[in-house]
């Protein structure tokens, strides 16, 4: 049993964070004129740089898995080694999230605190 659940939990939050990623950097100053422009690069410095940790967590987390899985199966390694290795890639994920959560958190203080609104999203009922 090569994918496990935590492989796919950890490639879904891989996907999400960098849908985020994306509309943080979409989101413009021009769309924040009340914003100094420091403030706002400080934001949006400190917001990618939680979305791009969760990214490379969840990427080296997957990859990690599945190459420690495959490489112990071709050399045979027994219990308790297997499963030790595994649960510390998986605690280095858990404490690598925790980390970008924290991250993520102070700018999202940031962003409330400035006022700074993402870029709004169009949607198909708002077209004629």
């Amino acid at each position: 049993m090569g994918i496990k659940v935590d492989d796919i939990l950890a490639a879904l939050i891989l996907s999400l964070a960098m849908l985020r990623r994306l509309e943080v950097r979409t989101t413009d100053h021009a769309q924040n004129p009340t914003v100094p422009l420091t403030q706002f690069q400080n934001w949006r410095t400190l917001a990618l740089r939680a979305h791009d940790t969760i990214a490379v967590a969840s990427a080296v987390k997957v990859v990690s898995s599945l190459g420690w899985y495959a490489l112990a199966s071709s050399l045979g390694v027994q219990a308790p080694w297997f499963q030790l290795v595994g649960f510390f890639v998986f605690l280095g994920w858990a404490l690598a999230l925790v980390w970008a959560w924290k991250i993520a958190t102070d700018a999202r203080y940031l962003r409330l605190q400035h006022g700074i609104v993402l870029r709004r999203r169009s949607s198909s009922s708002a077209q004629p």
